[in-house]
């Protein structure tokens, strides 16, 4: 299985702008300091005309300096640079991104690197500043926490560098370039469809080739599957737990694997008498069943409208400063709660759940599969198991998109229908809409749990029973507290509907989704109702 780590990406940087060699040059700081001394030392003038050669010989000393400095400076060609990514990219949490610069050639330079990352990842990218040295890679990391899933192209890496003077520094960017795989090189040399055409040398056709298998550097962000690993260890090691005592036990009787024949005994029930079997014994025969070893788990993700309702969720700081990320020790308390706060959608926490989920299932002996629906079904991934099983659906989550639209819920039903014929267990993570009439996820849960165990996990708004509960003071506040009330009342109408189907209903908020949806997975396959 491929790694979760993007593939490091590195090019040459170049002179900036079509007239970067010979434009490409800006006075330091402490340059224009330098040449702003001249008008003080012309001070005298004033008084004796003479004096002005003192400044003239001054300014034409710091023009030579500045032509030596920039002279000495290295061409951006002989500066490589790298950008690594030491961690998975995961939406909120935070991933180490770095830097290295490489001098091919002697001298020493300081380099300032400004990393144009996509904003999806960076809202705000910091200027750093690194010692080039040749022979060795002058190496920043820097730590960000993407906000975003999905597929992001970076952009260019820009340098600013600085001689052993620091009068005069230059300016180049690095397009920064993914190697080509050798695979993917040796099935070009192979594919005869891209074999040299006419007209064309072997050495160009190769050096195409070279440049159509290089592209820029495109970073996956995944849902987060990393969070509470402490919490996720506890439910694997429950849910091996479970899959041995139902092993140890076996369950006669309660599950939908046959196992045996055996005569009829007073309790049985009539829809296991096995007919044929009777016929040719000539007395009553029923058939054993046993619990299935590998059950299909089934988790429905709704993308719908009610999916792009959006929150601030708070996260942690993984990388201190012990561990080379930096830490936020010199930052403010209110800069720190600032930068702790992650703007993220009903969506964005049902795919982290479901990423959290996928590991515990496997870890329990099932299958896990994924259907992610809005108006139409975006993703469908069959029951499956193992590592490479994981990284699709971890794929497959990361391009999930919320839709402006209500989601079909009753084609969403059908086709899982098609696609799950046997009994399963379906963890369905959506947001109950209220509308006058009955909803139609209503009606498509109840379809569902004719078949199959329905655990419908919806997510509420806190805010909503908050205000139905608070005492109004104005006519305003009245009015907003009773409309509260009536659609809770609604609410709590539908779930009783529901939960008369058959439908299993579990209320939590969008940051407890996660842990909420793994407990009522661990405690369905404790009572054995699959």
């Amino acid at each position: 299985m491929r790694t979760l780590i993007p593939q490091e990406a590195g090019a040459r940087a170049k002179p900036m702008g079509r007239a970067g060699r010979g434009l490409g040059f800006g006075l330091t700081p402490p340059a224009l300091a330098l040449f702003g001394l001249g008008l003080v030392i012309c001070l005298p003038a004033f008084f004796d005309a003479w004096q002005i050669y003192w400044m003239l010989g001054w300014d034409g000393l710091m023009a030579v300096l500045v032509v030596v400095d920039a002279a000495r400076l290295p061409a951006p060609e002989r500066l490589v640079v790298t950008r690594r990514f030491l961690d998975s990219p995961q939406m909120g949490r935070a991933t180490r991104v770095e830097l290295a610069v490489r001098l091919d050639g002697d001298g020493a330079v300081e380099v300032r690197l400004v990393d144009d990352l996509h904003p999806a990842l960076v809202a705000m990218p910091e200027e750093q500043v690194v010692q080039v040295r040749p022979g060795e890679d002058a190496v920043s990391v820097t730590t960000i926490y993407p906000g975003q899933r999905g597929d992001f192209e970076m952009g260019r890496v820009y340098l600013r560098y600085r001689g052993g003077l620091r009068l005069v520094e230059r300016w180049a960017a690095a397009e920064l370039r993914v190697e080509p795989e050798p695979s993917a090189e040796q099935g070009w040399a192979l594919e005869p469809s891209l074999q040299p055409g006419p007209g064309l040398g072997p050495e160009a056709s190769a050096e195409q080739g070279k440049e159509d298998a290089e592209a820029r550097q495109v970073v996956r962000v995944y849902p987060a599957h990393e969070d509470g690993r402490r919490s996720t260890q506890f439910y694997l090691l429950r849910a091996r737990q479970i899959e041995m005592e139902r092993r140890r036990l076996q369950l006669r009787g309660m599950g939908r694997e046959f196992e045996c024949l055996r005569e009829y005994q007073p309790g049985d029930e009539l829809r296991k008498i096995s007919w044929t079997a009777t016929a040719r014994r000539g007395r009553l025969v029923t058939r054993q069943f046993t619990m299935e070893r590998s059950q299909q788990v089934w988790m429905l993700l709704d993308a719908g409208r009610l999916s792009r309702t959006a929150f601030d969720l708070r996260r942690r700081a993984e990388w201190t400063s012990e561990q080379g990320g930096g830490g936020f020790e010199a930052e403010t308390f209110g800069e720190r709660e600032a930068a702790h706060l992650l703007t993220v959608t009903q969506l964005d926490q049902a795919a982290s759940a479901a990423t959290m989920l996928a590991q515990v299932i496997q870890g329990g002996g099932d299958k896990f599969a994924l259907l992610a629906y809005g108006r139409r079904v975006q993703q469908l991934l069959p029951p499956g198991s193992g590592a490479a099983h994981l990284r699709m659906l971890m794929d497959l989550l990361s391009q999930t998109r919320s839709e402006t639209a209500e989601a079909d819920h009753l084609q969403a039903v059908a086709r899982l229908k098609t696609a799950q014929r046997r009994r399963g267990l379906i963890l369905w993570i959506t947001e109950l809409a209220d509308s006058a009439g009955r909803p139609e996820l209503v009606a498509a849960a109840g379809e569902l749990a004719r078949r199959h165990v329905v655990v419908l996990i919806l997510l509420r708004h806190p805010a909503l029973e908050a205000l139905a509960a608070q005492e109004p003071r104005t006519s305003e506040e009245m009015f907003h507290g009773a409309a509260a009330q009536e659609m809770l009342e609604r609410r709590r109408e539908r779930l009783a509907e529901l939960e008369r189907q058959g439908v299993l209903i579990l209320e939590t908020t969008a940051e407890e989704v996660g842990a909420r949806a793994v407990s009522a997975y661990l405690e369905v396959k404790a009572q054995g109702r699959v």
